[in-house]
């Protein structure tokens, strides 16, 4: 394998991972009161954010249903711990993802292609000079620093591949900021100076608060206030919805599960009026009604259907499920019954 295969599996880890590892812990922020969101870590994400995505991966790896979904998908996420280069890696810059990336706070401000400012906050355990040092010794890539307020900017450059630069910067050992130039600025400047953040958006700190303290994994999209294009962006993956405007008239969602021997899922959506969020609802449990149909022969199928319950009240839609080790084991041999593979994360 490639030492360019490693330096991209770091700078994945950068933008989907999180870490917390000793030292002082963060403060506390009077607007939230959770685990997950009763830390610095929201505050130093801008006020313009309308996506708001959070994971805690080491706790969900930790309970049994977490460790169950590592087995299962190991082949699509899993890593050769034996293999020379990724023990290279380790040795190179001090890290391990699978030990050493904790949580996740990514945010967005939704914006047109041209001027959409994002980025994420990682939590980890981190040496920036070792991290430096593997990237600039990596042929495959050009490593450019600029200073700001005190911490370096780091640009890699990968334009002979035609991707886009790379981003990022060292808050301290325990925090990495990437994304977007304007975004890190933004985020050293709410470290150094405080100010508005994302809990100062009054409509992202409301739907915050919605999501219980304990739940490891969760997202906030307030389409009412991003750009025509991406919102348009996003109503167009419910074109399966025929015959309704539900998807078009969304204004927010919220997600949020908790995991420990199982994972509870809950999902809330607003769709503009009662009648488009009643209508939707009786669309979906159209397509579980059609679902229990092809297995109406299969009790424990039709008990797992059942329980996902999908409601509207006034202009919201409200569904809620459990999935579990049985859940997966089941649409496995559903989709083996029906000529399809096995489950897959993507």
């Amino acid at each position: 394998m490639m030492k360019k295969t490693y330096l991209s599996i770091l700078l994945s880890i950068l933008i989907f991972s999180t870490a917390c590892s000793g030292g002082e812990g963060p403060r506390e922020v009077s607007a939230v009161t959770s685990s997950a969101k009763s830390t610095d870590y929201l505050s130093l994400m801008p006020e313009e954010t309308n996506i708001l995505f959070y994971a805690n991966f080491r706790s969900i790896k930790q309970t049994s249903f977490g460790a169950e979904l590592s087995a299962r998908f190991e082949d699509e996420i899993g890593v050769n711990r034996d293999d020379r280069e990724y023990r290279d890696f380790l040795e190179a810059t001090g890290m391990d993802p699978e030990k050493d990336i904790y949580e996740l706070w990514f945010g967005s401000t939704g914006g047109d292609w041209h001027d959409n400012v994002s980025g994420a906050i990682i939590r980890g355990r981190f040496d920036e000079k070792k991290i430096v040092e593997y990237i600039e010794e990596e042929r495959y890539h050009r490593l450019r620093q600029a200073n700001y307020r005190g911490h370096k900017i780091y640009n890699i450059e990968d334009n002979d591949r035609g991707n886009d630069d790379t981003e990022f910067t060292f808050l301290n050992s325990e925090t990495v900021a990437i994304g977007d130039v304007e975004w890190i600025k933004n985020v050293v400047d709410l470290s150094k100076d405080g100010g508005k953040n994302v809990l100062s958006n009054k409509t992202m700190a409301r739907f915050i608060n919605e999501i219980p303290g304990n739940d490891q994994l969760w997202a906030v999209i307030n389409l009412s206030e991003m750009t025509d294009g991406w919102t348009q962006k996003i109503r167009q993956q419910g074109s399966i919805f025929k015959g309704t405007k539900s998807i078009e008239n969304m204004q927010s969602l919220i997600f949020h599960t908790r995991v420990d021997k199982d994972a509870r899922l809950y999902i809330k959506g607003d769709f503009g009026t009662a009648e488009e969020a009643e209508l939707l609802a009786e669309t979906m449990n159209g397509f579980k009604a059609m679902a229990k149909l092809m297995v109406m022969d299969d009790k424990e199928a039709i008990d797992m259907l059942n329980g996902i319950k999908i409601k509207s009240e006034g202009s919201l839609i409200l569904i809620n499920t459990t999935v579990d080790k049985n859940f997966f084991d089941k649409v496995d041999e559903k989709r083996k019954k029906f000529g399809g593979g096995p489950v897959k994360l993507l």
